[in-house]
């Protein structure tokens, strides 16, 4: 099938979604209003939020900058455990390409609500695969992922309730996802597709068939998972929160069941306030735990848009060379503003 062709499936996959999540997208659009009012007049939601977003100015640059770098290698890690499973599914796509097609997704996910970026991440994964049904294969690919970041969600709230700071229902949540995906794979191993709908567990009946294949899918999504919480401790470690690295594996969790009811473009205002209760159960205050939730959530959106631009310039530059020069171009520069901040050089202000 010819690039333009791909392109056109993955469009009207876009508009399809658009059209199924009509009600939760207007739900979105709502939300983003109430967090724009918010956003330029914050007394509103009490002096609190008002005091929180103040306080962010007391911030220590170089770990937001290194909490950036860390989100930035999550979304590398997640893409490639995307590209073992296309692969396990017969499907051709390098570490770039895989990089790429994954991280347009984070960027849409970020400015666009009812989690739309995923729909796309799953058209452009859809386009890597030889098979008619690839649709359906890539969005089964999706929930192999999911059920690998499941399995390290799950790890990281058994060490939570080590430190009693976590409920235990997104425990069993994340025992019921990875169990299921487990027995998919068992039943459909030995079962060749016979509709359209059955290439949906393409994923499951590879894995199934050869579980080797699974390892560098969930090792890749355990690096992801290290990544993230390596970045929220950064942020706790950057408004001086104590014990930030336990203070991190209550965040990371409470940040994905957040993500469980995106309303709002990012999960924006939602994703703060799961880090603030999480925080509030480590002994934090509720001030400073909402000045730890912005944070971390402004972090993740502005590393999600970077990722997403350069995602986008890279798929661009298959037919245009001018966007390869642009995406190697604006790597170069990000990768060298981002070092020179979490380093806390100087000449980094004259800079930006």
């Amino acid at each position: 099938m010819s690039n333009a062709l791909r392109s056109n499936a993955v469009v009207l996959l876009v508009i399809d979604e658009l059209r199924r999540r009509r009600r939760a997208i207007a739900i979105g659009v709502i939300g983003l209003a109430a967090v724009l009012v918010v956003f330029t007049s914050p007394q509103l939601l009490g002096a609190r939020v008002a005091q929180s977003l103040d306080d962010l100015d007391e911030a220590a640059e170089s770990w937001l900058w290194l909490a950036g770098m860390l989100f930035v290698t999550a979304i590398l890690c997640w893409s490639l455990a995307w590209r073992a499973v296309v692969r396990a599914c017969g499907g051709a796509v390098g570490p770039i390409d895989a990089a790429a097609r994954y991280a347009v997704g984070s960027g849409v996910n970020t400015v666009a609500p009812a989690r739309l970026g995923d729909a796309v991440r799953i058209g452009l994964f859809s386009a890597r695969l030889p098979n008619r049904e690839r649709v359906w294969t890539s969005a089964g690919a999706y929930t192999t992922v999911g059920a690998a970041r499941a399995l390290w969600v799950g790890v990281l709230l058994v060490c939570a309730l080590a430190f009693g700071g976590a409920p235990v229902w997104p425990l069993l949540v994340a025992v019921g996802f990875v169990s299921a995906a487990v027995v998919a794979a068992v039943v459909t191993r030995r079962r060749d597709p016979t509709s359209r709908v059955a290439h949906f567990f393409d994923a499951y009946r590879q894995l199934g068939r050869q579980p080797r294949h699974a390892a560098p899918v969930v090792a890749w999504m355990g690096a992801a998972m290290l990544a993230r919480v390596g970045a929220a401790a950064a942020v706790a470690s950057s408004l001086g929160v104590k014990g930030s690295v336990t203070a991190a594996l209550l965040i990371v969790p409470a940040v994905d069941v957040a993500g469980l009811i995106p309303l709002t473009p990012g999960n924006v205002g939602l994703t703060s306030g799961a880090v603030a209760l999480a925080l509030q159960a480590h002994g934090i205050g509720l001030t400073d735990a909402l000045t730890v939730g912005i944070a971390l959530h402004a972090v993740e959106a502005i590393a999600g848009l970077v990722v997403g631009a350069l995602g986008a310039l890279v798929l661009a530059g298959e037919r245009r060379p001018v966007a390869r020069h642009a995406a190697a171009a604006l790597g170069a520069a990000a990768v060298v503003v981002a070092v020179a901040g979490a380093l806390d050089v100087s000449v980094l202000a004259r800079i930006v």
